[in-house]
Order: C-alpha cells, then structure tokens, then sequence
C-alpha cells in the first residue's frame, strides 16, 4: 500500500484552508489514497487458482496410490496448489446397482478441506474404455449398467489402434434413468461440500469431443431433434442435482460439421449440441482441454467451435482449461511459454491444468516451466485491486460513512459469484473490530480486465460508537460475513486490509462524495458473430490480436457487453486505415454514431485513435461495428468505453455563446471525434463560453486541439475568465498542414463555479483550424512499478518460437543500492508488458526509468499504441545504476505500456530495474 502524504497534504490545503487542525474539530477532510498491485501470485481464493492433478495415470480412483497417500496423511497438496482436480468414475462410487461407496471418497473430501483446498471433481460417468489401454483403466459406467440393468451399448471405436469401448445409447431411457439416480446420489451428498470448486460434467463424446472417442461428432443418433433433446435433458440432471455447487460442462474441441444440417455453422452447432443450453444455466462454467502450446490456441475461422464458444461464454461463465502432460515434447514443453500465452491471452482461463504430475512430478514440472508456472498462477482467473479510495477521514458518531472506491481486475477471468464488501473500524491499540457492516449492493461479478469500477458503499453508523481514532479495513466476504477474497495488496490481516485511518467524534461535516465513473474495454478480435470480419493474430500494439474488416457491409457483433452504468461516454476506436474509409457502431440494432470517416492512419497496421460521444444505458447490449465504403484494408483493435467526468470539462469550439470575426463551420477537415471547427482566426477575434461549471479549485490541463495551414508561424492565444487573464500567451505551432490535427496541452489554474470562459487571439492570420478545448482536473499521484513485474514479456519477432527461457527478456539479480531484481534486455524487439495500469486524470506525467548498461541504447515506451522514444546512456562499467526520464501523456483509467528495446549495443545488455510515473 502507498499513502501518497502530498496528495493528502495537498487535499486538506484545498479544502480545510488549515494543516493544524485536530481530532476535535467538526470540520473532516476528504482523504484520497491508492494502492499498487503487491505482484504476488494469490492461492487459496474460490474458483480460481493453480490446477493439481492427483490422479496416477494407469489407476481408477479406487485403488490409485496418490489418492492413497493422500488420505493417510503421507502426502499434502503442494502450497501452490490451488485447485485439485480428481477423476471419480461411476463404478468408483456405484460398484453394483444401488450400492454405494462413500468413504473413501469422503475421507478424500476430508483432507481437502482440512488443507484448505478446494477439488474440480471430474464425474466420469459415459463411456467404458478398454481397461488395458494406458492411462484409460476406468470403467466408466460400471459393468452392471449393462450386464445386470440391461441398458443397451454400442461397441465405439477410440484412438488409432483403434481399442474399443462401451458406449451406452444415450438417448435410451434406461441409461438417462440410471445416470440421473447416480448423479442425484451423488449431489445428495456432496453438493455444497465447501471444498467442491465445481463439478466437472465430463462426457467425453456427448458434446462432440474430438480428442477423446473418434465417433465424438459421429454417434448414431436417429435424428437431430433427438441428440439436442438428450444432451439438454443430461444438463438438466446436473442442474435439478447440484443446486450448490457450480457445475462445468465440457467445451468439446469438435468443429462445425459442413455435413450435418443442423451443426454446419457455429451458431447452430451451438444449439444442436446444447451449449447454449448449459449457458443459459445460472453460475455454470466451461472447460477445454485443448489449451496448449500447438499454435495460437484462438481460432478466427468459422468452423472452430470450441473457440467460438469461448469467446461467447467467457464474460458469463468461468472457463477452465487444460493441455497435454505436463511433460509432452510436442504439445507443452516444447513451447512453455506459449502454453501460458494461449491459456492468459487467448482463452482467459481461470484455471489451466499442466496435466498429470502427481505428486511425484510436481516439482519438476515447476522446474521446467519455471516463470511460466508463477506468471499462469499470477494472472489466472481474477486479481481485484483497490485501486483508490476516497473517504471523509472524520466522521459523526449516528451519523453516515460512505467509501467511494476505484476496482480494477488485473487477471484474465472473473469472479462468477458475487462477495460483498465488509468495512470495518478496528481499535489499534488492542485490534478489536469497534464497528463492521457489509455492502451487500458490492458485486464484482462483471468485473473484467481493462475496465475500471467506481463503487460507492455507505453506512449509518450507531449512536453508541465511541470516540477516538481508528483502522480502516476493508474485505471481500462469504455469506457467513468472513474474508474469502485476497487481494493483491500489502497491510493485509486474514484477507483484511488496512486502507487507512478514521477518527470518530461527536460531529463532522458531511461526505461530498465524487460522481461515480467506470471505463470498459472491447477487444475488437472478441466478437461473437461475424460477416465478412475476421480477427488476426499479433497486433504490432502489443494487445495480441486484432480485428480485420475489408469490404462494405461487412460487421461483427459482441451480445456479451455489460454497460456498468448509465451516462455519455466517450468511445475510442482504435484503427489502421487508409483515409475515407466509413464504419459505424450500433448498439441493440441502432447506429449511434453515424457514418465514420477513417483518416489516414499513417500506413498498414499504423494505427490511430478516432472518438465519438455515445448514450449507453446500464445493462447488458449488443455491439455491433458495420463497415461502409470504401473496400480497402481496415483493422479495428480495440474500442474503449470511458464515462464522461464532472472533473473534466470538453467545449467545442464551434459552439461559443459569443464570439467575433470567426467561421464557426469550417469543415475543411473533420476531427477525430467527427465534429467541425473553427476558422477564419486573425488577431484580435474571440470566442466567449459562458456558464462553464468547474467542480472544484485547482490546476487543470488545458489542451487546445487544432491544425494549421502548413509552413505556419506560431498562433498566440490566451484564456480569459470571467474578463481577467487566467493564462500567459500560448502558442500553436505548425502542424504541417490542415490535415494533421494535434493537441497544445499547458496547465492553468481554475477557480470553483460557474464561469464566462474566453479565447484570446493575441497573434493569428487565418492560418488555424480548432476544434476544441477541455480542462482535466491535476493532482498528485505517484505509482512505481517494478520492471520485473510485467504481465507478459518476449519478443516481437519470435512471437511463436522457443530458444530455452533465455530467448528474451530475463530477470536478473544486480546491486542498486541493495540487492534489487532487474529486467534485462539482450535483443531488438525484446519487450516487456505492464497491462491494467490505473492512471487517475488525464495529463503529462513525469516517466522515470531506472537503468543500467554498459553501452548506449535506445527503448520505446509504448502507452495503448503511442510510442515515446527513450534514450539511454553507457551509465558506466559494472552496470551502475541511473535514472532517466521524459514526459508521457496518459489517459484517465486503464492504460496498458510496453517497454520495447529499439536499439540495441551488442556489447551490453540493458537492466531496467523500475519505472516511476509522478504527477
């Protein structure tokens, strides 16, 4: 945690106009905090975590070693094991027809949640494989399903040999029957079970499993209306059983089948094999077990369904995923790295297995993954960050409490069911709770990478609480009221963290709390249907993939956005494109931003930042991006959502409540936000903004956006309010033409209220276009992050190979100062990147690099695609440590950066120990 003492300095200046006040007085001042991501690899929180296997392959649960040791004790779960994934067939449980065997899957349960652990129990309960084949002994469905029960079976061939398997008939009502009493047995007595993850509704070829019985796609139903009514009615025994436990249901690999009627697109393969079905099932999750390092594991075509349905289901459902064996040459080992890659960035897993290590192997695979191993536990599932909170740091005993916070999930998955937030006030002297109440209203269940939450929680608190001074804390609890989530940040206690203090007295002012905002993110290789578009791999960005849309009439669609609340916002597309090419966005079937004319965005894969302001109301809608003409090349990366703040004010210069001598319709060029401008502007001119609110006293970034004629001196203007000089000159300088829109950013001071605003030519000859101008409040922030600490990191060019864990950036020990670690650069292209940044306001802050090299280099530091060239000095032999820096503009919410090494000595590698961004 980091308490920024100047910002709060700063705070009680502004509003209290007194530093020596005291704990007596009534006045209380708002007290603003942030926090930085601790960067430690979370274990112990639900639904997400590191996967263990414990089966030994070549053993049935009933008579497998490891199990074995587990029980007695001999073995535990290693400490970064999270989740232990077990496979239980149903003669393990059911041997006979109505005799059940429990214990030892009980004691099995037992030591689970005596460790803590919780279990991804996989019910094997459909085919019976060969018993001789290797790795396969299972009798799945025992053998009085068919021997004593009568239930009817076909002979499946599975594998190339092939061996051959009992696979019932599934759409026999003595098979559904019978699988439905084991199931309901089953749920009877486990459902609940605290040390249940979920349960895993593994049915290798029911849903078109094509790596497991060959005939996945090719089970004889008689007709298609009855394989959809079978698998639905399987669901449906799992859900009426589990009312509980979550349940996951396999997202088989199998592709669309151009031969079968009913599956040949993906849409329709969806319904026919029930998959919408088991989505439309309240807390359910999906697991593939084809994540691993055989390529780019996301696949744009549109015949690869697993894909498909991944990128449908993932911000409804968990999605679990595994590989190969952990030690597979072809698949997983041969490329760690990718296997991580593929599980974080394309599928976004919240658990991926490293299949089969057991206890035996557990270290070795550790071994071999190494980074890769910590980096998959890091960033799997959800990583809830306090990002900043804001409070009244005195409050009234009876009176109102209220805690407005910024959340950030800087994981890849998310958090399917909902843990309110719990505020506490706990006495330092003794650490005695003085006062807790939950926020039942907190819900995090839709909160996902790229996007930042306000929240507000308020609270009367008693008359009878006692005066003093105390801790504020804050966690994530179960329906019992205690911690369950951890938290990547530091002054914890039992999953409660410390953000601050409080001071309880007999009266104090009231909270004026901030206007709530959020921001979320679209990748554009994210749709869930598509004409004509198609994604692509490795955008030049960094935010892996993008999106590709040539032709007019051509769209993709995305029905799975959640808009978290209502208002304006401002949405930013992120396109390569050639000028005059025209897009549009419709939300729920209308166009809400008219035709969108691309500019130029300096060549192929260049890519630039186009802005419109849309209405969006809270909710889940559907997206849709239609291109129009021309047909030329058009990529679209990402489009993100911001909802407009009080704090930053935004006037179009064509909308003055007065002005003189100026043409407020220039449309010679259209910004990116699509609107005209202002020309015609020689000395003397004006332009006069009347009843412009300022919410609050302080500095604000003044940028000024505009374009001038080429080969132009420099146009000189000054901000008047309310008739007084609030500014010195300032000046435009050449952009090289009409065409080449940029921003003059410089910071002036603005007084609270409602003001006359006026624009000044000091200087000017018909030489400029402008478009707008906004004030973004400033105040003081410091965040530090270390170069290690990055989310991702390789190199440009060998995006897909694997030269050992030394083929790119590597993370070394040096002395600076003190023992410290250090990121270290070898090659050109070789990067890191830092996703999920918090930045609080628009605005330059001051980047500062902490290097060492023995030779001159040169990096790009890279902000949402903005590139700042960062040189770099020989700082002297022995690596000594420097510190560089340069200004870098970043945007209010997320920002993702990349640190990118461009030019490189090959007589010395670059260390870069952290980066500090202060404002």
């Amino acid at each position: 945690m980091k308490f920024v003492s100047s910002l709060l300095i700063a705070c009680i200046i502004l509003l209290t106009g007194d530093l020596l006040f005291s704990a007596q007085q009534a006045s209380a001042a708002p007290k603003i905090v942030y926090f930085t991501d601790n960067y430690e690899v979370i274990h112990g929180n639900p639904y997400t975590g590191t996967a263990f296997d414990i089966n030994k392959s070549g053993y049935t649960f009933t008579n497998d070693p490891e199990v074995t040791k587990f029980i007695n004790g001999t073995e535990v779960i290693p400490a970064d094991g999270d989740i232990v994934r077990v496979h239980i067939a149903w003669a393990d449980f059911e041997p006979a027809n109505n005799q059940w065997e429990w214990d030892r899957f009980d004691q099995f349960m037992s030591k689970i949640n005596e460790q803590g652990k919780t279990a991804e129990v996989q019910l094997l309960m459909s085919e019976s494989p060969d018993p001789t084949e290797a790795g396969f002994p299972h009798k799945y469905p025992p053998e009085w399903l068919f021997e004593t029960a009568g239930c009817p079976y076909r002979w499946a061939p599975y594998g190339d040999t092939p061996h051959y398997s009992k696979q019932p008939i599934y759409y026999n009502s003595c098979y559904l029957d019978e699988l439905e009493e084991a199931v309901n047995a089953f749920a009877e007595r486990y459902d609940g079970n605290p040390g249940i993850a979920w349960v895993d509704l593994r049915a290798f070829s029911l849903f078109g499993e094509w790596s497991g019985w060959n005939d996945g796609q090719f089970f004889p139903w008689p007709d298609a209306t009855t394989r959809t009514n079978t698998l639905r009615q399987i669901i449906d025994i799992y859900v009426n059983a589990f009312q509980e436990t979550m349940v996951t249901m396999q997202n088989a690999g199998a592709h669309v089948n151009n031969s079968d009627p009913d599956a040949n697109t993906q849409a329709k393969r969806y319904q026919a094999f029930a998959f919408d079905y088991a989505a439309a099932q309240p807390g359910w999750g999906f697991r593939s077990d084809t994540v691993n390092s055989s390529g780019n594991w996301m696949d744009y075509s549109t015949w690869s369904q697993a894909q498909w349905n991944n990128r449908k289901t993932r911000r409804d459902h968990l999605q679990a995923s595994e590989g190969a064996n952990w030690d597979n040459s072809l698949y997983m080992l041969n490329n760690p790295r990718k296997v991580v890659q593929n599980a974080l960035e394309d599928y976004r897993s919240n658990l991926q297995g490293i299949n089969n290590t057991g206890f035996e192997k557990w270290n070795d695979m550790k071994a071999a993954y190494g980074e890769w191993f910590t980096l998959l536990g890091r960033y799997s599932g959800y990583r809830f960050l306090l990002a900043k909170a804001q409070y009244n740091d005195k409050v009234a005993a009876g009176g109102e409490f209220a805690l407005t916070q910024t959340w950030t999930n800087n994981g890849v998955g998310f958090l399917p069911r909902k843990y309110p937030l719990k505020v506490y006030f706990i006495n330092p002297q003794n650490n005695e709770v003085v006062w807790s109440a939950v926020d039942q209203s907190f819900d995090q269940t839709r909160w996902f990478k790229g996007e930042y939450h306000d929240v507000k929680s308020s609270f009367t608190l008693p008359a009878s609480l006692a005066a003093g001074n105390y801790d504020l804390y804050i966690s994530m609890v179960d329906a019992a009221g205690e911690p369950k989530i951890k938290l990547p940040m530091d002054n914890e206690n039992n999953k409660k963290y410390k953000i601050g203090s409080i001071a309880v007295a007999a009266t104090a002012d009231a909270y004026t709390a901030p206007a709530l905002t959020s921001q979320f993110r679209v990748e554009g290789e994210d749709y869930t249907a598509a004409h004509g578009a198609y994604g692509t791999y490795y955008s030049p960005e960094g935010d892996h993939d993008s999106l590709y849309m040539e032709k007019n009439g051509n769209w993709v669609e995305y029905d799975n956005i959640d808009v978290p609340q209502s208002g304006m916002y401002t949405v930013e597309f992120r396109v390569s494109s050639e000028e005059a090419n025209y897009f549009h966005l419709e939300v729920d079937g209308v166009n809400v931003t008219g035709a969108i004319k691309a500019p130029n965005s300096g060549g192929y894969l260049k890519f630039r930042t186009i802005e419109r302001q849309v209405y969006l109301t809270e909710g889940r809608h559907t997206l849709k991006v239609v291109r129009g003409s021309i047909d030329r090349w058009f990529f679209l990366n990402w489009m993100k959502f911001t909802l407009n703040d009080a704090m930053e004010i935004k006037l179009q210069a064509e909308n003055p409540s007065d002005s003189s001598g100026v043409w407020l319709n220039a449309t010679e060029f259209t910004d990116n936000d699509g609107t005209p401008g202002v020309s015609i502007i020689d000395t003397g001119d004006w332009l006069e903004y009347e009843n412009v609110y300022i919410p609050k006293s302080g500095n604000y970034l003044f940028e000024m956006r505009y374009s001038t004629l080429a080969g132009s001196s420099p146009q000189k203007y000054k901000l008047q309010v309310d008739g007084v000089d609030a500014s010195s000159e300032f000046s435009l300088l050449d952009t090289g033409g009409v065409n080449n829109m940029r921003n003059q950013d410089e910071v002036v001071y603005l007084p609270e209220g409602n003001h006359t605003l006026r624009i000044v030519w000091t200087d000017a000859q018909s030489r400029t276009i402008w478009n707008w101008m906004k004030f973004s409040y400033q105040d003081e922030y410091v965040k530090t992050i270390e170069a290690e600490h990055y989310t991702m990191q390789w190199n440009l060019d060998k995006e897909d190979q694997w030269n050992g864990h030394n083929t790119a950036v590597t993370v070394e020990d040096f002395n600076d100062g003190g023992a410290v670690k250090a990121a270290v650069f070898r090659k050109k292209n070789d990067y890191t990147k830092y996703d999920n940044v918090y930045i609080p306001h628009n605005g330059h802050y001051f980047v500062e690099f902490r290097v060492a090299s023995n030779a001159a280099h040169r990096f790009n530091f890279e902000v949402d695609g903005t590139v700042y060239p960062v040189d770099v000095p020989n700082t002297g032999g022995g690596y000594q440590f420097t510190t560089i820096h340069r200004w870098v503009k970043l945007s209010r919410g997320i920002n993702n950066m990349r640190i990118v090494l461009d030019q490189t000595n090959s007589s010395s590698n670059l260390a870069i120990n952290w980066l500090k961004i202060t404002k």
